[in-house]
């Protein structure tokens, strides 16, 4: 500030005092006013202008000085004490005085530099002001930048200052006026910035990129927001999360033929989450079961299993693979996915038939009538028939999953005479129930039951040249063979196959072993024997695990 001497303006004051009719009363400082403190409207500010000699005299203009002056803060002041406050943004002077009282303003002749423009960059959390200035006596030396509308302000001596730790999408009104060399204040002027919002980091997609019996490996696909991403985190069957810098990742110890649920999201350089993305993924099952069981044979009889080629001797030559002996490894859990297979689930397998799976219920459903309306007639208008049982009551028990899981299969429900179907061993039976020399008659559904083939080929190749029943005795027909076939269950049991004469009945299983249907028991087909529900199971179902014992049941998928 310019070093003005005091008594230059004792004669100035000694006018002010007595000549009242020229001092100047600024309308704005009538704005200027809280509770603690007023603007005293009947105070007088006086308003004094530097000369070029250096000397100040009385202005009579009712006008702020314009470019050309500087306010001097040092003489300008007030004789009880009011305080004189300089509008920077206006370029005017307030008065803040309790009481009346005079004073006088000083502004010296003086070229101070201006803020000509003020321009801004913003972040999501931070704003950068620059400033320029033109003009001047003397070199701006210091900048002073408000954030909060000028109720406190940084020093700097650059004209490029960035306010910091902001919040985003927050308006700020920020001012800047700077100071010379001398102290001579310049302009100051204000702009209004909003900082940006904040962009969260997102996860596009995540795609499963391969998969084993054991492992599932994924691709994220993510995209940095206000910052880059920094770090990735997977989690399977929502289970803990793991913490990763690669955008790939390989789960592994998984078991065959299960669904997981795998979840991922991401973090950025600034510790901000995205969402989660969700995806789900199964394991390889392995093997196609049909596939898995053919497998397991080796020679004819080994592993149970026997291969039905046209040189296998009395064998059906359909080159199906059949169970047979007394106890095969041929348990299968279906229609539940428990770590113990309830056995109610427990099924057993006839055979591969081309790529398909016949199973069959390990033990009864329940007692039921061929057909209660005494016809042996499958899929007769009497109701309830065996038939509707078997697709409708059975069928709704299992739920959509494994219903899915069954194919829908050209049944043979003609007959057969009963000298073929249980006089002559079971080469004869297939063919005249389900071969070559069977009937056209077939049925569409999902659940049937065993034929009798399937009974008789689930002995031991040593009895498939025997009757179904001999009036010979025990030791010529298939109750010779009860000890050597997974089939016999002990109970009266009906099989799908029925006498071609109407009045011949259907086919069934006698507690002792023993095949028959006219002239027996099994004559009447109203009669409640029995049933165990048999079904094939689609060609995509894989192998999953398990041995094929009771207590280790084959799992598909």
């Amino acid at each position: 500030m310019k070093n003005k001497k005091r008594n230059l303006i004792i004669f100035s004051i000694l006018l002010v005092i007595v000549v009242g009719v020229y001092l100047l009363i600024p309308k704005e400082k009538e704005e200027v006013e809280d509770t603690e403190t007023k603007v005293n409207k009947n105070g007088f500010l006086t308003l004094m202008l530097e000369q070029d000699d250096g000397s100040y005299q009385k202005s009579s203009s009712s006008l702020w000085p314009g470019d050309g002056y500087a306010f001097n803060n040092e003489l300008s002041g007030c004789e009880r004490g009011g305080e004189l406050v300089y509008d920077r943004e206006t370029n005017i002077v307030k008065l803040i005085s309790s009481g009346s009282d005079k004073c006088y303003v000083y502004f010296d002749k003086y070229n101070v530099a201006k803020i000509t423009n003020v321009t801004s960059s913003k972040t999501y959390n931070s704003i950068t002001v620059s400033v320029t200035t033109s003009g001047g006596e003397n070199p701006v030396e210091k900048y002073y930048y408000s954030i909060d509308n000028g109720l406190s302000y940084q020093e700097s001596t650059s004209p490029t200052y960035t306010f910091s730790n902001l919040t985003s999408n927050h308006e700020y009104v920020i001012r800047v006026y700077a100071k010379d060399t001398l102290g001579y204040e310049t302009n100051e002027e204000s702009i209004e910035v909003t900082t940006n919002a904040y962009v969260n980091p997102v996860v596009n997609s995540v795609t499963v990129t391969g998969t084993t019996t054991s492992s599932i490996s994924v691709s994220v696909s993510a995209s940095g927001g206000t910052n880059n991403i920094a770090t990735y985190y997977y989690s399977i069957n929502n289970g803990a999360y793991s913490s990763s810098t690669s955008n790939t990742k390989t789960f592994t110890g998984l078991s065959k033929g299960t669904t997981y649920t795998i979840k991922v999201y991401v973090k950025d350089t600034n510790g901000v989450d995205s969402s989660i993305n969700t995806t789900s993924a199964e394991t390889e099952s392995g093997p196609l079961l049909a596939d898995y069981i053919k497998g397991l044979y080796t020679s004819q009889g080994t592993n149970g299993l026997y291969y039905h080629t046209s040189s296998l001797a009395n064998s059906a030559g359909d080159n199906s693979y059949r169970y047979a002996g007394a106890n095969p490894n041929n348990y299968v859990c279906f229609g539940s996915d428990a770590s113990t297979c309830p056995e109610d689930n427990l099924y057993r397998i006839i055979g591969v038939f081309g790529s398909e799976v016949k199973l069959i219920k390990s033990t009864s459903y329940g007692s039921y009538a061929w057909d209660s309306g005494s016809s042996n007639t499958w899929n007769s208008s009497a109701k309830p028939d065996i038939r509707t049982t078997l697709n409708g009551t059975f069928l709704d028990t299992i739920n959509s999953t494994w219903q899915n899981k069954i194919a829908t299969e050209t049944w043979k429900v003609g007959g057969m005479t009963s000298a073929n179907g249980y006089s002559n061993g079971a080469q004869t039976a297939y063919n005249y129930e389900v071969g070559s020399s069977s009937s056209s008659t077939t049925d569409s559904m999902k659940i049937g039951l065993m034929y009798v083939s399937d009974y008789y080929y689930g002995a031991t190749n040593t009895y498939w040249t025997y009757p179904g029943y001999s009036s010979s005795g025990a030791s010529y027909d298939y109750r010779a063979a009860t000890s050597s076939n997974w089939l016999y269950l002990g109970p009266i049991e009906w099989t799908i196959s029925r006498a071609s004469s109407s009045s011949g009945g259907a086919f069934g299983v006698d507690p002792t072993g023993y095949v028959g249907n006219y002239g027996n028991l099994f004559s009447n087909v109203s009669s409640l024997f029995d049933v165990r529900p048999c079904f094939y199971l689609t060609s995509s179902i894989s192998y999953v695990s398990g041995s094929g014992s009771s207590a280790d049941p084959i799992r598909i998928n």
